[in-house]
């Protein structure tokens, strides 16, 4: 078992950065819960749909505008602790979906911007409420979407919460990678039943369809000077899986990414909670068991990610590495792994070789910029995709891994204008062979 930390700059990206809500505006403050926490006081689980900047020793701390908008939303979910401010990036004559800030937890009784203002960047909108729980006063601060000139219906499904905010404001200098605790006494991570609750497998003898389990949370450095507080979902999650002899059975899978819109519904396709890996996410506790293999491997969650699966039968029996990979949106990356067997009964021999349903296509083959190569196996098999140029040389291997029946699409981005040839392998099967062009 072995962890290694990196730091490899920022994972995410968007088209414009802000500063952020509470003074100084220009600085990092501490977060007591993040975008994609898992959540639970008593009630239904849930995502925290934002994150809590929290005011350290400050009570009743200003609120300002992180850029110019229209105030669409003014008003309370909940009580005198919930009202909030939604800022939208469009004025009030424009009613289709359009995107805006959240800020929530203004005091109601102090000075504050009302429904149809305009503010300017930096603006002072209102105050936060003194908050009940000893020194957890914060702002929920999200970015959300709605439809109307006002978006005065929350709590409301109209209301989207559709990007995690870390990855706008600056900024944001993380300091801390994501940490790795054992998902099981004495095991780092945890083995059950595909989407079974308390049946989980012994790591000497794996057998069906399984979901590999990681326990991990994430700190920034910023501490709220409460170490249950600090800790917090990290941004992004992969896996792979190679044989003890360094076949690789699957290539590094995006298991999660917290970037993008939150459903409530799909909370407990992401986090385990049961007997054994139970999930917590309250004042006094918080234990991330995240279901790594619950994805279709991209960064949108939803409903059929629970679809996946480690079909251990299809890999045949042997020593296999699970490796997890947990990363910030700074970048901060740690990457943890276990040996595991597989028990099924079935020898390497005696796998299903590979099959296309018709040939691979490759699209675009002439002209600029990536390429998308996808094709369809009828059986899982060993897969070699690799791209040469013109001389013979290899430019880019894309895949050498087992790959489970179905469709698949890989990326290929030619490094430099030129004809090359994109090869599938699938040993013992098949070859073939597309032409490419790429135009300067």
């Amino acid at each position: 078992m072995r962890t290694v930390v990196i730091l490899v700059g920022l994972l995410s990206a968007s088209g414009f950065a802000t500063g952020w809500p509470i003074p100084p505006l220009d600085s990092v403050h501490p977060l007591g819960n993040n975008w994609g926490n898992y959540q639970d006081y008593g009630g239904s689980p849930y995502f925290h749909n934002g994150i809590d900047i929290i005011t350290v020793g400050q009570h009743n701390a200003e609120v300002r505008a992180v850029r110019r908008g229209w105030v669409k939303a003014w008003g309370t979910i909940q009580a005198d602790l919930h009202y909030r401010l939604a800022v939208c990036d469009t004025n009030l004559s424009y009613t289709g979906r359009a995107e805006g800030w959240l800020y929530a937890h203004i005091d109601s009784s102090r000075w504050h911007k009302q429904l149809g203002d305009e503010v300017q960047a930096g603006e002072l909108i209102g105050y936060l409420v003194y908050w009940t729980v000893s020194g957890f006063d914060h702002i929920h601060f999200a970015r959300i979407s709605d439809t109307g000139a006002t978006w005065q219906r929350f709590p409301n499904p109209t209301w989207w919460f559709i990007q995690n905010p870390l990855t706008i404001l600056r900024p944001n200098t993380d300091l801390v990678a994501p940490v790795f605790q054992n998902a099981r006494t004495g095991a780092r991570f945890a083995f059950c039943r595909d989407n079974v609750n308390n049946s989980y497998l012994n790591p000497t003898g794996l057998t069906g369809d399984v979901d590999i389990i990681a326990r991990i949370y994430d700190k920034t450095g910023y501490t709220t000077r409460n170490d249950t507080w600090d800790k917090l979902a990290p941004y992004q999650i992969e896996h792979m899986i190679r044989r003890d002899d360094g076949l690789v059975v699957r290539p590094w899978t995006l298991s999660l990414q917290f970037s993008n819109r939150l459903d409530a519904a799909n909370v407990h396709v992401v986090y385990k909670n049961d007997n054994t890996c139970n999930s917590y996410g309250d004042y006094s506790r918080r234990e991330y068991y995240y279901i790594v293999t619950n994805t279709d491997g991209d960064s949108i969650i939803e409903s059929t990610d629970t679809q996946g699966k480690w079909a251990t039968a299809e890999v045949g029996d042997g020593n296999y590495w699970v490796i997890v990979r947990a990363s910030d949106v700074y970048g901060n990356s740690t990457l943890d792994s276990m040996l595991v067997t597989t028990a099924n009964g079935v020898g390497l021999a005696e796998l299903p070789a590979a099959a296309l349903d018709g040939r691979f296509t490759l699209t675009p083959t002439a002209g600029r910029g990536p390429r998308t190569i996808a094709f369809n196996l009828l059986a899982a098999g060993r897969v070699q995709l690799r791209a040469f140029d013109q001389t013979g040389r290899l430019a880019t291997p894309l895949c050498d891994a087992v790959l489970p029946a179905g469709p698949h699409s890989f990326r290929f981005d030619p490094p430099a204008p030129g004809l090359y040839f994109v090869e599938l392998v699938v040993p013992g099967v098949l070859r073939q062979t597309a032409k490419v062009t790429a135009l300067r």
